[in-house]
């Protein structure tokens, strides 16, 4: 089954992820309006949260300690 990009589910083909940023009424055309960097060099990203948990982290970690530990 294929996974929702916004919420943690499968994907229900609601078309939600379709959806311009800037414009909700309007399905993005990927005009990148939403990315203007308005002068800066870069931009930057808030990250509220880190999610430690699940499979895919266990795995890093022991491929992690592997490589420390020189196996």
């Amino acid at each position: 089954m294929k996974e929702c990009v916004l919420y943690d589910r499968e994907c229900i083909n609601c078309g939600e992820c379709l959806k311009c940023d800037l414009d909700p009424n309007k399905i993005c055309d990927n005009c990148g309006r939403c990315l203007e960097s308005h002068g800066k060099e870069y931009n930057e990203l808030k990250i509220d949260a880190i999610d430690l948990s699940g499979d895919e982290y266990e795995n890093w970690l022991k491929i992690q300690e592997s490589k420390e530990s020189g196996t």
